[in-house]
């Protein structure tokens, strides 16, 4: 399991500032700043300041100071967003959750039931980082494997996930949606569609989307958050498109929402 080794964070150094700005203040400003991104993809100062209540120079200030420490980052817009640092954290605290350990086992019985690569899949901005992948082996054709992150919008991973996350949809269809072949959608009525009908199945697939020739098949892995089950990541298996959408779609299906169903109980007596 990777440990991330990272630098200090002097919040108070870039955000202290006047007689009223105490560190204890900072720290509790700071973390209420952040909190503001969890309904809202991008923010600006005059946004923060209205949610929060407080001045739109203190609000300049310490979005300044986050950007500056890398857990925001400012866009063309001069308006901010979630910045990668919070993703290196939120790395610290998957491997914390023993989300690789809990899923490992799952994803090895479910590569030798499908003897396709099975990859484990979390969202970090718009995109879908593959945290960990299991290869079948002895198959003659395999996915290239340096691909360890994605545009959520062209993955299964990623649909299943945006699914239940319309903040997500809404900053995904803000960053716009690129074509890398010949089939990813690109039309933003279809993709929300797609999600609909993810939503209703409770799996997604991506048909050669990203790469001519490969194609997946995704399903969620949840915690329970105020009483229902709430996306946290997604196991996926992708492999030749007549292989994993083909006559063996359904077992493939059923194999990979089984596994996902595992890893989210697994999860769940893991943190109780």
């Amino acid at each position: 399991m990777t440990v991330l080794s990272l630098p200090p964070l002097d919040l108070d150094a870039t955000a202290t500032t006047g007689e009223d700005d105490s560190p204890l203040r900072s720290v509790s400003t700071a973390v209420a700043v952040l909190d503001c991104f969890a309904d809202e993809a991008e923010l600006g100062a005059t946004r923060v300041a209205a949610r929060l209540g407080i001045a739109k120079s203190t609000a300049c200030r310490m979005l300044a100071a986050l950007a500056t420490g890398g857990l925001l980052e400012r866009t063309g817009s001069g308006r901010y967003r979630l910045g990668l640092r919070l993703f290196e954290y939120g790395q610290l605290a998957v491997d914390r959750l023993m989300l690789r350990d809990v899923a490992l086992p799952a994803m090895g019985e479910l590569r030798e039931l499908v003897r396709e690569t099975v990859q484990l899949g979390v969202v970090v901005g718009t995109d879908v980082l593959y945290v960990e992948r299991t290869e079948a082996a002895g198959m003659n054709v395999r996915f290239r494997s340096e691909h360890r992150r994605n545009p959520a919008h062209s993955s299964s991973t990623g649909r299943v996930l945006a699914a239940a996350d319309p903040a997500l949809v809404t900053a995904i269809l803000e960053r716009g949606l690129r074509r890398y072949t010949p089939f990813t959608v690109v039309d933003p009525q279809r993709y929300r569609q797609i999600l609909a009908q993810t939503r209703e199945q409770g799996y997604a697939t991506s048909r050669e989307e990203f790469e001519p020739g490969w194609s997946s098949i995704a399903a969620p892995i949840t915690l329970t958050r105020g009483g229902r089950p709430h996306p946290v990541a997604a196991l996926s298996i992708v492999g030749v498109t007549s292989r994993v959408l083909g006559p063996r779609k359904p077992a493939v299906v059923q194999g990979v929402r089984r596994a996902a169903a595992r890893v989210s109980a697994d999860l769940e007596r893991a943190r109780s």
